[in-house]
């Protein structure tokens, strides 16, 4: 690991608060960025992460906002806020001054786009020179502040990294991503490097496209059907278009050979990411950045994508009105989604 490098995380929810745990557990220099009751807590008891193997208290540096902020050109960016939040959050850290330098932070520092979704790496590149996609394996929870499950065993995340967009890929970030990949992997953060990350993004896409559906209606039986259709409709859009996607074989190969899920004592995986949006009641949800971005891809062919276009308006209802996560029963959903008859 470098002695200087540090990483700050934007955004330490789920899974900024899982690398930056991990990170601060095992020596690596970070910083969390959070806000409100969350950052009241990190400050005042340490950072809580819950994993299959204990509980770790870390006490990671804590800045509150951009302004709070003292870069410097060892430090990497690590974008980990929902994606609805991703364009003001690029171009307020975008601007800052980086010490020792006569640049600013998209000038001079590199960001990896730890996020879910496919939209945000073009709206960094509007800010930032370097930027790196990231797909996201990591399975956790932030619903209380202060604290986050992850339920990985081994390690707590998988994380396939790559320049963006490809084609600017040369040798100074391959050494760039392995150095990161080398400290991360001493924080039990596993990091692949692929030719192509953006079809494993694309692969991930589809996979959320369920996030909607376990945020309004749980886990209920027959909901797996209504998934099914909106990734089907999510497949036929992205062929379409000409979308490289990583295989279902591959991915499957890739999961079947990473790590596996453990148990967390006293704890429960209580959903998907959209599911904790909803949870904590904050008014907005990633939707329309998921199943949005399929609607998006349809409608520059001239295409509908009818299924995904409507659980993005039951998602932001939800979210806009506070309902509870899983409000909706399954058949309640399908009609809301004009699947059944009333």
């Amino acid at each position: 690991m470098s002695d200087k490098r540090r990483y700050v995380i934007i955004g330490t929810g789920a899974i900024g608060g899982t690398i930056a745990g991990r990170l601060a557990q095992h020596g690596v220099s970070v910083v969390a960025v959070a806000r409100g009751a969350h950052a009241d807590a990190i400050e005042s008891e340490g950072l809580l992460l819950r994993t299959p193997d204990g509980d770790h208290r870390v006490h990671p540096e804590v800045w509150r906002s951009p302004e709070d902020a003292r870069l410097t050109a060892d430090d990497v960016l690590v974008l980990a806020v929902k994606s609805q939040q991703a364009q003001e959050a690029l171009s307020a850290w975008a601007y800052l001054p980086v010490a020792g330098t006569d640049g600013t932070a998209g000038e001079r520092l590199p960001v990896l786009t730890c996020l879910n979704g496919v939209a945000t790496e073009d709206f960094a590149l509007r800010y930032f020179r370097r930027v790196y996609a990231v797909c996201v394996w990591a399975p956790c929870v932030h619903v209380e502040p202060g604290v986050v499950e992850a339920y990985l065993a081994e390690v707590s995340g998988i994380f396939h990294m790559g320049r963006y967009p490809v084609g600017l890929a040369d040798v100074d970030d391959r050494v760039f991503l392995g150095s990161v990949q080398r400290d991360w992997a001493e924080a039990q953060l596993g990091v692949l490097l692929p030719q192509d990350v953006m079809a494993w993004k694309y692969s991930k896409l589809l996979s959320n496209l369920g996030n909607a559906f376990n945020a309004l209606a749980g886990r209920g039986e027959g909901l797996d059907e209504l998934v099914e259709r909106a990734r089907d409709e999510g497949r036929a859009v992205l062929e379409a278009a000409g979308v490289p996607v990583t295989s279902e074989e591959v991915e499957a190969e890739a999961r079947a050979a990473g790590p596996r899920f453990g148990e967390i004592p006293g704890a429960s995986h209580v959903g998907s990411s959209s599911w904790q949006s909803l949870a904590r009641g904050r008014g907005d949800i990633e939707t329309d950045y998921l199943n949005g971005e399929i609607v998006a891809i349809a409608h520059r062919l001239g295409m509908d994508a009818p299924l995904n276009s409507r659980i993005c308006v039951l998602a932001q209802e939800a979210a806009r009105s506070g309902r509870a996560p899983g409000s909706y029963t399954v058949g309640e959903l399908a009609q809301a989604l004009g699947l059944t008859r009333a």
